[in-house]
């Protein structure tokens, strides 16, 4: 397979079914594999078609600049796509945003910068956004994608959903999406209503984010959530959500990589620990598709860390058999009793 440049290979990434965290009274479990994408994660799709979209309506110029705020895997896809297409690129990063990723953003030739004052409650996800916005204001040629309340991020899932109907011969009964900047749910999610209306679309926030409306709290789930509801976040397309807790997203992780043979990262887990509970409610003969944003690989040090795991006293399944005690802990909550925070910048943070 070619491709003229390395942009033309974002996009159709395989989808492998999980064989030994399932049993034979679950739905088949597919887990799409967005790690697979030129950057590592689900984030070249909406990256590559923000950037399309600015520079054809002329907000972004090639002697400008890319700018923006991220927990990691954004920074990286723009990262990547500015140094194809020779624009610089300036990244927001901040504490908690994991070294490899901060390394590779390097790699690429943009400029990672650090913005280490949090808010009043300890967090960094505004102030990123606010640095990033100073930068816009201040500095001739720069565009700030704004990946949370930009139509560009949300159209580029068209693909996605498309992808994913495709590979199953039109046989998809759910969809599990992340929530982060709520491109993936929202961009998925309106495709799939148009063409496959039967088909039920579950979000997955972090316990502690408030993107979707859930009460705002301590995560450790880096670049699952936000700290308010982004602008592009459709209600509409959701019909049920699932608010995922730390330890059952990094035990799933741990799980799929010493069972499945699939490294991924934090939000990745969380997807799949859902699928697995939606899986296990609707039974044999049906198909349920998880939407995994990332790899393992960034996580080596936190998720994949023994050490790291003990000084976050985290309790985590150890055995596929636990992993799957925990399902019987969660319910879904109908997507249209879902109440959205705040939009930014009114109200309070929690940094994702």
């Amino acid at each position: 397979m070619r491709y003229d440049t390395i942009l033309d290979a974002i996009g159709n990434t395989p989808m492998v079914r999980l064989h030994r965290l399932t049993e034979s009274t679950d739905a088949a479990v597919w887990v799409k594999l967005e790690c697979l994408n030129p950057g590592g994660s689900v984030k070249a799709r909406p990256a590559l078609g923000m950037i399309r979209a600015a520079l054809r309506s002329g907000a972004l110029t090639e002697d400008g600049a890319i700018v923006e705020a991220t927990s990691g895997n954004l920074g990286i896809a723009l990262a990547m796509i500015g140094s194809a297409l020779g624009i610089r690129a300036k990244i927001m990063i901040d504490p908690r945003t994991p070294a490899p990723s901060v390394r590779t953003i390097a790699a690429y030739g943009a400029e990672p910068v650090l913005v280490d004052n949090s808010d009043e409650h300890g967090k960094y996800q505004i102030p990123r956004i606010q640095a990033a916005e100073a930068v816009g204001r201040t500095v001739e040629g720069a565009y700030v994608p704004n990946q949370w309340d930009n139509p560009a991020n949300p159209a580029a899932h068209s693909a996605t959903a498309s992808e994913i109907v495709d590979d199953l011969d039109g046989e998809v009964d759910t969809i599990v999406c992340t929530t982060s900047s709520c491109g993936q749910i929202t961009g998925i999610g309106r495709w799939i209503k148009q063409t496959h209306p039967d088909c039920r679309m579950v979000a997955v926030d972090g316990r502690g984010s408030t993107a979707i409306g859930g009460p705002m709290d301590h995560h450790l789930l880096v670049g699952l959530g936000s700290a308010f509801t982004p602008g592009n976040f459709d209600p509409a397309t959701v019909d049920e959500a699932y608010w995922c807790g730390d330890t059952e997203a990094f035990s799933t992780c741990r799980l799929l990589a010493s069972n499945e043979g699939l490294l991924l990262g934090g939000s990745s887990g969380a997807a799949v620990f859902i699928a697995l509970a939606v899986a296990q409610r609707l039974g044999p003969h049906h198909n349920v598709v998880a939407v995994a944003p990332d790899g393992g690989d960034r996580y080596l040090d936190t998720i994949y860390n023994d050490t790291w795991i003990r000084d976050h006293d985290l309790t985590l399944a150890s055995t596929t058999a636990q992993l799957r005690d925990r399902l019987t802990g969660y319910a879904p909550f109908p997507g249209d009793q879902l109440k959205p925070w705040r939009h930014y910048p009114a109200g309070p943070s929690t940094d994702t």
